[in-house]
């Protein structure tokens, strides 16, 4: 079934708030996918702000900055959203936050057409990196779902905070929702591979300059 992102401006506000309150009502909240920071918001007033600032009108400065995107099916039926962050200083996006329904084999499926679909979005507008976090439980099971991502992007994982702790760093404690997590969690980086990108020489062995022009 072909999706497609549907861009969320303030007039679909209703709709997202409507929708979280569908997913959170249908859902065990200790079930739900670690990957969404909402889970911390429990106060309704609190979640319309903090859903406000993806979807700000045109007339504010840097309104693309953040974004919320609906996930739809050819007949327009929502089946998840999502919000990205982008950043001034440096080609890069990451997710904020993720609202889904689905689950087990569901979820891998909506979650991956989600990533992809993010990806091919970026990449058009010239972004070459994003950053994702969870809990560095759910490793094994987050690679598995990102593994075809691999073909196309060197990843790693740029840090691991411990739980209830707090980076030294501005720029990752924003990343992690400006919270502290109950649990331990990994920052991943996602380079795009291109050809500017592939090293001369691999496995520390150095070819030289003299031999590749040759």
């Amino acid at each position: 079934m072909p999706y497609s992102l549907i861009t969320l401006d303030q007039s679909k506000l209703p709709l997202l708030l409507n929708f979280d309150q569908y997913v959170f009502s249908n859902k065990n909240i200790n079930d739900y996918p670690d990957f969404r920071l909402t889970a911390d918001i429990d106060d309704t007033e609190k979640r319309k702000r903090y859903y406000s600032a993806f979807v700000l009108p045109a007339k504010f400065e840097n309104n693309n900055i953040r974004q919320a995107y609906a996930v739809v099916d050819e007949r327009g039926k929502t089946w998840a959203a999502v919000g990205v962050r982008r950043f001034e200083h440096w080609p890069c996006w990451s997710v904020s936050w993720l609202l889904s329904a689905q689950s087990g084999i569901r979820f891998i499926h909506i979650f991956r057409t989600i990533m992809q679909l993010l990806c091919k979005l970026h990449e058009s507008l010239g972004f070459n990196e994003f950053l994702v976090t969870y809990p560095s439980s759910r490793e094994a099971v987050y690679s598995k779902i990102m593994l075809p991502f691999r073909e196309k992007y060197y990843t790693f994982i740029e840090c691991t905070l411990p739980a209830k702790t707090r980076s030294p760093y501005s720029f990752i404690h924003t990343l992690m929702g400006q919270v502290l997590h109950p649990y331990e969690m990994n920052l991943r980086r996602y380079i795009l591979r291109r050809p500017n990108t592939d090293p001369p020489s691999r496995g520390g062995v150095a070819t030289r300059l003299a031999k590749i022009r040759d």
